[in-house]
């Protein structure tokens, strides 16, 4: 499959203060969410294998410091990912690996860009933890949702991760936007989930095939999410692609408002 370059389109306000928060994040503890694979990961491992998938090509959005990139490679895919972060971008470079396996592709730049220049339905997994909580609008997860069933083949799974709307941070800090709260000084803005927006965003295009709500975190700083395991279908027509009705935005704009 080509490569697709390292790109950075014109920074968003937004954008910068997630990359500015993450290189904070990353100087001050390189393993920030420890040295091991995520329970994520692990999950979507075990839901790959069910479906027989255990070769092919896989994609990570928001790839952090690369623990759950590397673990994709050595489960046996030919991986390549992005990351907005030039501190968690550098980590993941240098994080060890067997001698056997090459040195993944990490291009530094946003997720949008990066999957524009991949080939269509050349791509096998996409997988995200988390990221897809950054402080994107409905718009920019239509977009990216779009883009990611654009380059997976039909049959390709859709694995992503998020914090959801039963979180029990959902709520706490400044309301910035539909279901989306500025947490500082204890995180960085975040879009929480609930399962009907995850349902909306890969109606047409996606099947679920597995959803799970799982308790993460540590003790004092207890995380819900929801797991996510789609499949790509064929193209889907045009009234099924994922959209935002003027009565459903203004539904959530109006949640805790």
């Amino acid at each position: 499959m080509p490569k697709a370059a390292a790109h950075r389109s014109p920074a968003s306000p937004r954008l910068v203060g997630q990359r500015a928060f993450w290189n904070r994040r990353y100087r001050g503890d390189p393993e920030l969410f420890g040295a091991g694979r995520s329970p994520f990961a692990r999950w979507s491992r075990d839901v790959l294998r069910r479906a027989g998938i255990r070769r092919g090509v896989c994609i990570e959005l928001g790839v952090g410091y690369g623990r759950d990139l590397r673990y994709l490679q050595r489960c046996g895919f030919v991986v390549r990912g992005v990351d907005a972060s030039d501190v968690g971008v550098a980590l993941a470079r240098r994080r060890r690996r067997p001698a056997v396996l090459r040195a993944p592709e990490i291009v530094l730049g946003d997720a949008v860009s990066f999957l524009a220049q991949i080939p269509g339905q050349s791509v096998d997994v996409v997988y995200s933890n988390m990221f897809y909580n950054m402080d994107f609008t409905e718009a920019e997860h239509v977009r990216l949702f779009t883009e990611v069933a654009r380059v997976l083949r039909p049959g390709g799974f859709h694995l992503y991760s998020v914090r959801s709307t039963s979180d029990p941070w959902y709520g706490r800090g400044r309301r910035t936007g539909p279901d989306t709260f500025d947490l500082r000084p204890h995180g960085s803005t975040m879009h929480f989930f609930s399962r009907a927006y995850a349902r909306q965003l890969g109606r047409g295009a996606f099947s679920s095939f597995a959803r799970e709500d799982r308790l993460e975190g540590a003790r004092d700083f207890p995380i819900r999410l929801l797991y996510a395991a789609d499949v790509r279908n064929g193209d889907p027509a045009p009234e099924n692609r994922p959209s935002f009705s003027q009565a459903s935005m203004k539904a959530r704009s109006a949640r805790l408002g």
